[in-house]
């Protein structure tokens, strides 16, 4: 299991901007973000001894926003799945099950706390109810 706690990520409605060429490009706040949180990323798999996995992971999310402002944090789920990709914990983000667990304010410390763990299909796959 690996454990992060990583600055809110840039909203997908402001990660990337559209050249005159309709090339698509990251916005600077963008590029700032993901260095700043694949950064993190990797000292923590450093520190906590996680191995790169290409099977199948769930990503259970707990956001901490800055203010009480309305906000979607399905909007967060393509600039987190790319970090956690590119900084090392997994090696293709098809294989991320992300999972937003909660929400709440911290105007003191507004971040994403994030739990990676291997799939496991007795515990987390779907079940139907007869």
């Amino acid at each position: 299991m690996l454990r992060l706690s990583l600055p809110v990520p840039v909203s997908v409605n402001a990660l990337y901007l559209r050249t005159r060429w309709g090339k698509q490009i990251r916005t600077k706040r963008g590029r700032e973000w993901f260095a700043e949180a694949e950064a993190i990323i990797r000292d923590e798999i450093a520190k906590q001894h996680w191995e790169t996995t290409d099977c199948k992971v769930v990503v259970e999310v707990n956001t901490f926003w800055r203010d009480k402002r309305r906000r979607d944090t399905n909007n967060l789920s393509k600039a987190l799945a790319d970090a956690l990709e590119h900084g090392g914990a997994y090696l293709d983000d098809c294989k991320a099950l992300l999972r937003y667990i909660d929400y709440d304010v911290d105007r003191e410390n507004p971040r994403v706390d994030v739990v990676v763990r291997r799939f496991d299909e007795s515990s987390d796959g779907w079940r139907y109810d007869d």
